[in-house]
């Protein structure tokens, strides 16, 4: 009895954290220290498990995980635990056997209450999650693709929610990234992206809440087709959250604060490029919005992974100074990206520039990589620790390929692998982690596990 099984781990993450002085004049990007955690709690499933998705609530010590037409529930400290049946609710148009399922695909909470939506056999569907009973909702396209799709955010914020999910089975296959509920819906240009694989998306609020952004990351195919360039590149896009649409009526329904920059993750030292970027994490500032940093994992063709560091504040300044790509001309009163005051609408000329000229010629670069190693990362957390010498130290968390995580600490000068932590045996692909900083807790979900398992929560408290 094999197969794919679900596990979900959880381990405390370090209540203090320990270093020598000496630590920070050398780089250790091995880890010093293999460990299996032990005195693990675990929930079994009914059965094995293709497809997850997990929703965790800073604070909370419970899990909910979406799959198949299951949901599960199980709270790590009283271990009480649920499985409840979401069937195909009607008869869909899938044309294959295998859409003829209701995919769990997306759980957050919306209204003070947990949103859960499904594709429903090609027919999207939300409910609402109370008291373990389920209650039909806001229209589900956009929230849950017709079919299981990998390449796709939902980012929730107050009444409002974004997404890159088309509303319609046979709308055509560009990726839009879309305001679907909130004030007024938008879209993005179908010219500005092309083939775009959305990784994280993001909002920054600033000092005046009219220039409040949303920023997205993103891979695309290379304009530059010239022998030697890279296949695709690394992205950041911004956009005005208060973005009411343009003057136009080619303009009233898109963004028209649209803009885009290149991300460079490069090595001078080596000369090595990272333009793949795998995974992003925001590490928030709770006093200055400039100081929020953005974690990038990035990796190469030949099997090295790179992990840069970008400023909110420096990627602001890109967007706010550089010039467009191709674009010589003037930019009237209003220059293109900039948020407007108000109920105030875009220029029509504005939105001719930026929807022509979308990209900046400047590229948003980090102060050198933080580091980079011959390991392949597909994952990254960041968890911020305060140390035994009293200083606030930043740790960071990176899945493998090989179903075990390395634990890194970020000092002044350097990175040193401090770990390696091998949660599952035999050792599986990690599918989804997650921190919570509150706890000091991290989730991990693997969708495979050994020959003659079937799918389990595992759940571990002690310090590590």
């Amino acid at each position: 009895m094999g197969g794919c099984v679900l596990v979900v781990f959880l381990f405390a993450l370090w209540g203090r954290l320990l270093l020598h002085p000496a630590a920070a004049e050398h780089r250790r990007m091995h880890p010093r220290i293999i460990t299996t955690p032990t005195g693990a709690k675990r929930f079994a499933f009914d059965k094995n498990e293709t497809h997850t998705v997990l929703y965790h609530e800073e604070g909370n010590s419970s899990v909910f995980v979406g799959a198949i037409e299951k949901l599960y529930y199980y709270d790590f400290d009283t271990q009480e635990n649920y499985t409840e049946d979401f069937h195909v609710d009607g008869e869909g148009p899938c044309n294959k056997p295998e859409e003829n399922k209701n995919y769990l695909t997306f759980l957050e909470k919306y209204n003070d209450k947990l949103l859960i939506c499904g594709t429903n056999a090609c027919q999207p569907t939300c409910w609402n999650w109370v008291d373990r009973k389920k209650e039909r909702t806001i229209v589900a396209r956009g929230l849950a693709p017709f079919v299981p799709e990998q390449n796709t955010l939902v980012l929730v914020d107050g009444k409002e929610i974004y997404s890159t999910i088309k509303k319609h089975l046979n709308n055509g296959k560009i990726p839009r990234f879309r305001r679907i509920h909130g004030s007024g819906e938008l879209y993005t240009s179908d010219t500005v992206m092309q083939n775009p694989q959305f990784i994280k998306a993001t909002i920054i609020k600033q000092t005046e809440s009219y220039n409040d952004r949303i920023y997205y990351f993103f891979r695309e195919d290379n304009p530059d087709q010239s022998a030697g360039a890279p296949l695709n590149v690394s992205r950041v896009a911004q956009l005005c959250k208060g973005d009411r649409g343009g003057v136009g009526s080619l303009s009233a329904a898109k963004w028209t604060t649209f803009l885009k920059a290149t991300l460079v993750c490069t090595d001078p030292a080596t000369n090595r490029n990272f333009n793949w970027l795998q995974d992003v994490f925001v590490v928030h500032s709770n006093t200055n919005w400039q100081e929020t940093k953005i974690y990038g994992l990035f990796s190469n063709p030949w099997g090295y992974s790179a992990v840069c560091i970008y400023s909110i504040g420096n990627i602001d300044k890109v967007f706010r100074t550089s010039p467009l790509k191709g674009y010589n001309g003037d930019f009237h009163t209003i220059r293109p990206g900039q948020c407007l005051q108000g109920d105030a609408l875009t220029p029509t000329e504005t939105f001719k520039v930026v929807d022509s000229h979308p990209e900046v010629v400047e590229k948003v670069k980090p102060q050198v990589p933080l580091f980079h190693n011959k390991y392949r990362y597909q994952k990254i957390g960041v968890h911020r620790v305060q140390a035994a010498d009293g200083h606030t130290y930043n740790v960071l968390y990176l899945t493998t390929d090989k179903g075990t995580i390395h634990k890194m600490v970020e000092l002044p000068d350097c990175v040193v692998n401090i770990m390696e932590i091998l949660p599952f045996q035999p050792q599986v692909p990690i599918h989804t982690m997650t921190l919570d900083n509150e706890r000091n807790e991290l989730y991990v979900v693997s969708e495979r596990g050994g020959p003659g398992t079937y799918g389990h929560v595992w759940g571990l408290s002690e310090q590590l």
